[in-house]
This record gives C-alpha cells, structure tokens and sequence, in this order.
C-alpha cells in the first residue's frame, strides 16, 4: 500500500493547522490504524476469533440502535426532534 500525503503550506498559515490537516488525512485514510494493525504479526486462527468478536459487537450495536429508534429515541437514548 503506497500513499502519500502532502500539505501545502501557505504564507499566513500556521504550522499547527497544516499539521491538523495533514493528521486528519492519514486518519480519513486509516493509514496509522493499518500500520498499528500490521505492527506485530496474528496467526490466522487469532485473527479469525477476533473479526468473530468484532462482529458480534457490531451486530449488537446495530439491534440497540433499531431498538432505540423503534422507540423514537437517537443513539444516545435522547428523544428525538
């Protein structure tokens, strides 16, 4: 995977907001997220248990959600307008 960023920097900027920005790319990408994954290696019977754990965890989430909204509520159990 080869992906490169650049931010251009202009004269009245300053260097923290290009940075921001520059942040913000590679975390719209999911670069740091892949590279923080790929750090060490999983053998492939850990990695299947954990997409199985993510899942499920997914899968929960979106049934408390539909249950919320059934109820006329948001995400966050607040009424909604």
């Amino acid at each position: 995977m080869s992906i490169n960023f650049s931010v251009e920097l202009s004269d009245d900027e300053p260097f923290e907001r290009a940075l921001r920005r520059f942040s913000s790319k590679t975390k719209r990408t999911g670069l740091m997220r892949d590279i923080k994954r790929k750090r060490f290696y999983t053998k492939p019977s850990v990695q299947k248990k954990l997409d199985l754990q993510k899942s499920i965890r997914r899968r929960k989430k979106a049934e408390r959600i539909a249950h919320l909204a059934e109820q006329g509520l948001d995400r966050r159990g607040r009424k909604r307008r």
